[in-house]
């Protein structure tokens, strides 16, 4: 192992895969690449509390590295459009940021950036203050949160004006408390905006002193019309009323549906995708819900979501109650809904790939169906990422693969769709590896016996394990002599896996390899110091674009001293993709 490597490795896994601690030799490194995918839910290694004491460690020890970095990252992970889109983290980040740094120069204005996509997340910053007991929210920060409900308009402050957002501690009477939106908003009372100290007073009152509080909030008035019986369109759309208050004010009815879908943009399009079986059981036809969702953009949304929905379509959905044991909720399955969700997958899928043929290839192991996606409640695993992003791209290639050290191609059927093909992975025989080499070798002896099948340009490995670094594989003799015997030249001098891709080249033509480890892990990969080998970790939503702008660059490898990334004299100089791309938040 090379002595750059060697310098930080901070553990193996079962294999003899090296995992790296990058936390004292590059601390920026590690809080994007380590603590980018952290759910901070108590995971297999450690409790929620030792989650939540690494992650604040990472994120004080990238700011101190690079100022304003941490600020940076907290606005990149939460962005829903650009960025992650990760909730937790966008306002724990802050949190944490602004009680460390109360008075500094990023600490309004990043607040701010962080909390200003959606309502919920300016409570979600207070709770974390009280739970994580970081004391008062500072006035620079509270600054931040009234800029932050400033740009949300009265229908967004209202969708969340009812909710309870638990704390950790206990009432008097021994119940959890909570926090509402309108404690937030009297967190900031002293620089809110007119229109929003207005709401602020009219969410305070007692209720029967609300009347006169509502005058000159149109929807306000509309709704309140609306609730006192004059259930009219006029009010309903005045009133901006949610699908949720729809349905509980109207019930779930077909009229009350046409009506909903009547309204452009009442009903997002995740909810959309949410409410087909409601649509479908109250008398919606297929082909109206067809219709609609092929006119709907999807923005936002990820094929695996789709995929979800689809699996719930056909093979029906439990949902257990709170502790667990027991089911609450069975929903039947629907497969008539089936065409509706691939029209929404044809959409998600438009301009989702980097350029060229793709293949996917999935590890299908048992721990991939066992590590959840987003959080420790969600029903996608790292598995359906897996098989739905490798199905995805066979609908240009025309197969998809699972791997261990062979690979085990799927051809697409003609006609067959892509949840179809997803299904068909998932009971495959590739159960992943740590070392891609042997099977990148497998994949041209394949390809090679059989000419007419397309040649792929990138190669994505989808696991949940650490991999091998790429310049510390090892390939079977076997394989180095099938190549010999076919007269492709194999160069023994360089790391087998840069040999491997070098043999393709030869006998194939250009090709990259993407190792994407799905989960979250305490220790990360570091970057690749093979070219044409790109490592990724953790599920983000721009990692497709970050392939593209590595492959637009010429595909190259990582530089050779990551340890003397950035220092304060050549911040933003680092050529690390990711890095530079946090620096625009």
């Amino acid at each position: 192992m090379p002595r750059v490597l060697r310098d930080v490795v901070g553990s193996l896994t079962h294999e003899g895969a090296v995992a790296f601690d990058l936390s004292k030799t590059d601390p920026l490194l590690h809080l994007t690449f380590t603590k980018g995918a952290a759910l901070l839910e108590e995971s297999f290694y450690r409790t929620q509390v030792g989650e939540i004491r690494s992650y604040a460690a990472a994120l004080l020890a990238a700011e101190r590295h690079e100022r304003g970095f941490g600020w940076k990252f907290g606005a990149y992970m939460r962005d829903p459009v650009k960025g992650k889109g990760n909730r937790i983290q966008g306002s724990v980040a802050p949190a944490i940021l602004a009680a460390a740094d109360p008075e500094g120069p990023f600490t309004e204005e990043y607040t701010f950036r962080c909390l200003q996509h959606r309502a919920d997340d300016v409570v979600l910053f207070l709770t974390h203050f009280e739970n994580l007991g970081l004391g008062e929210v500072p006035p620079a920060a509270r600054k931040g949160m009234a800029r932050a409900l400033a740009g949300m308009d009265v229908y967004q402050l209202l969708k969340y004006a009812r909710r309870q957002f638990p704390v950790a501690r206990r009432r008097k009477n021994g119940q959890r408390a909570s926090l509402r939106l309108v404690d937030a908003m009297g967190v900031a009372k002293a620089h809110l905006d007119e229109r929003t100290l207005k709401l602020y007073r009219y969410l305070h009152a007692p209720t029967r002193e609300r009347g006169p509080l509502a005058a000159g909030l149109e929807l306000l008035d509309a709704r309140r019309a609306f609730f006192g019986g004059d259930a009219s369109v006029e009010h309903f759309v005045n009133g901006r009323l949610s699908t949720e208050q729809a349905l509980s004010f109207m019930g779930s009815t077909e009229e009350t549906w046409r009506r909903v879908l009547d309204v452009p943009g009442l009903l997002p399009d995740l909810a959309f995708k949410g409410y087909l079986r409601a649509m479908h059981l109250a008398g919606i036809p297929v082909e109206v819900l067809l219709a609609e969702a092929r006119r709907r953009r999807f923005a936002g949304l990820w094929p695996h979501q789709v995929y979800m929905g689809w699996l719930a379509a056909m093979n029906g959905s439990a949902r257990a109650n709170y502790s667990g044991d027991t089911f609450k909720f069975h929903a039947e399955a629907v497969p008539a809904l089936a065409p509706v969700f691939e029209a929404i997958l044809e959409r998600v899928c438009e301009g989702l790939l980097p350029q060229g043929l793709s293949l996917g290839l999935a590890d299908i192991s048992g721990s991939m169906f066992d590590a959840a996606l987003g959080g420790a409640k969600s029903t996608a695993k790292v598995g359906d990422v897996a098989v739905v992003l490798s199905a995805v791209m066979a609908r240009e290639l025309g197969y998809a693969a699972t791997f261990s050290d062979d690979v085990f191609i799927e051809q697409r059927r003609p006609e067959q769709e892509v949840f179809d093909l997803a299904t068909k992975l998932r009971e495959g025989k590739g159960w992943g590896g740590t070392q891609v080499a042997n099977s990148v070798v497998n994949l041209v002896s394949q390809l090679l016996e059989k000419p007419s099948r397309p040649r792929p340009r990138t190669l994505y490995f989808f696991s949940d394990m650490q991999f091998h670094p790429p310049e510390a594989q090892m390939m079977s003799p076997a394989k180095v002599a099938w190549l010999r015997e076919h007269d492709v030249a194999f160069d023994a001098s360089v790391p087998p896996l840069q040999a491997a891709l070098q043999a393709w080249h030869r006998a194939l033509g250009p090709v990259d390899v993407v190792l994407w480890n799905l989960a979250a892990y305490d220790a990360s990969p570091l970057p690749s110091r093979v070219p044409n080998v790109l490592i990724l970790s953790g599920f983000d939503a721009n990692s497709f674009r970050h392939v593209s702008a590595w492959q637009a660059a010429g595909s190259p490898a990582a530089p050779e001293n990551p340890a003397s990334a950035v220092t304060d004299s050549d911040a933003g100089k680092n050529p690390g993709v990711e890095l530079d791309f946090i620096r625009t938040f």
